[in-house]
């Protein structure tokens, strides 16, 4: 996403924002900030356009940056000498303790613009042992240093680090705001009502699914699994589906979808989420297992959510998961 364009950037983030420049601009940044919010509401965005702002050189008093003076060049490009990403070597994986060994030289340098920025992303990615090494910079930071951390869990960081930081929370911003906010970003892949539904309420993930088609194809591929769940008779061409899609994607999918059928045996009506499926079959899904059952699956669905990432068996884990979804090993 181009921080510099006014039409692009979220306009819950606007207030934040200028907050931000406004203790920049005061010399009162503080020397840790933690951004906590939903995932998908604009941590990451915010940060980003907080700092290439600070690296812009032509901004003058617009909120945004130019995108096109040297300074932004050489955020953009991640060559800029005072700003500093730290995130896992691959996605999903932790923050290791020799990124943050690293970051007390980084901030001791001279700085020409307000501070010298870092951006720790996700936070709650490090490990204890980085974890404790960031503690130590934030208990004596040096002058003119700034670190920002964003965590969509910030419970799993360190209370002694949560202590250290000033606190800036994004909450989820109203639906109305994010469909035309959506509705006035290129692309057209899919409906905002569409893509913010099979999001699950997640902004910058409902704008990758209007805009690129490799995510519309996850999607599509998470439907078809959660379609063959509701309609086979036999589990076993479900267990194939599940193997062919990323469980990181699919069981928070998988969990709204029973949510979906909780919902209406509660009241009798579809959710957002419910409404990407054929009604009788989720309807017919929802009645065969009943509210007991389907609030069992998702307290079960807690667990393969945490288990994701463990080296199980593929073919094992998903076959117990989709038995266990129609009742064959209940």
């Amino acid at each position: 996403m181009d921080a510099g364009d006014e039409k692009e950037f979220p306009p819950w983030l606007r207030p934040p924002l200028e907050r931000l420049l406004a203790l920049a601009s005061a010399g009162q940044l503080p020397s840790g900030l933690l951004l906590t919010g939903p995932s998908g509401v604009g941590k990451g965005v915010l940060a980003r356009a907080f700092m290439q702002r600070i690296a812009c050189t032509r901004a003058d008093d617009a909120l945004l940056p130019c995108g096109d003076c040297n300074g932004c060049h050489a955020f953009l490009g991640g060559i800029h000498p005072e700003i500093l990403e730290v995130t896992p070597v691959e996605a999903g994986k932790e923050i290791l303790i020799e990124a943050i060994r690293a970051l007390p030289d980084f901030l001791g340098l001279s700085h020409s613009g307000p501070a010298r920025l870092v951006f720790i992303e996700p936070a709650e990615a490090m490990t204890v042992n980085a974890a404790n090494a960031l503690l130590r910079t934030l208990e004596e930071p040096p002058g003119g240093a700034m670190i920002l951390l964003s965590a969509a869990r910030p419970a799993r960081l360190p209370a002694t680090i949560r202590s250290r930081c000033r606190l800036l929370r994004i909450p989820q911003p109203p639906v109305e705001t994010v469909r035309a906010w959506l509705g006035a970003c290129r692309g057209s892949v899919m409906t905002p009502e569409e893509a913010l539904a099979a999001s699950l309420n997640r902004p910058l993930e409902a704008l990758e699914l209007i805009r690129d088609e490799s995510a519309v194809e996850n999607w599509r591929q998470d439907r078809a699994a959660l379609i063959s769940l509701l309609t086979q008779d036999s589990p076993f061409p479900t267990v194939t589906a599940f193997r062919q899609c990323a469980l990181k994607s699919l069981i928070p999918r998988l969990q709204c979808l029973l949510l979906s059928a909780h919902y209406y045996l509660a009241t009798g009506k579809h959710d957002d989420f419910g409404r990407l499926f054929d009604p009788v079959v989720l309807e017919g899904y929802a009645r065969g297992l009943g509210q007991h059952e389907l609030a069992q699956l998702s307290l079960e669905s807690l667990r393969w959510q945490r288990e994701a990432d463990a080296p199980l068996n593929p073919e094992l884990r998903c076959e117990s998961m989709v038995l266990r979804l129609t009742g064959e090993n209940a």
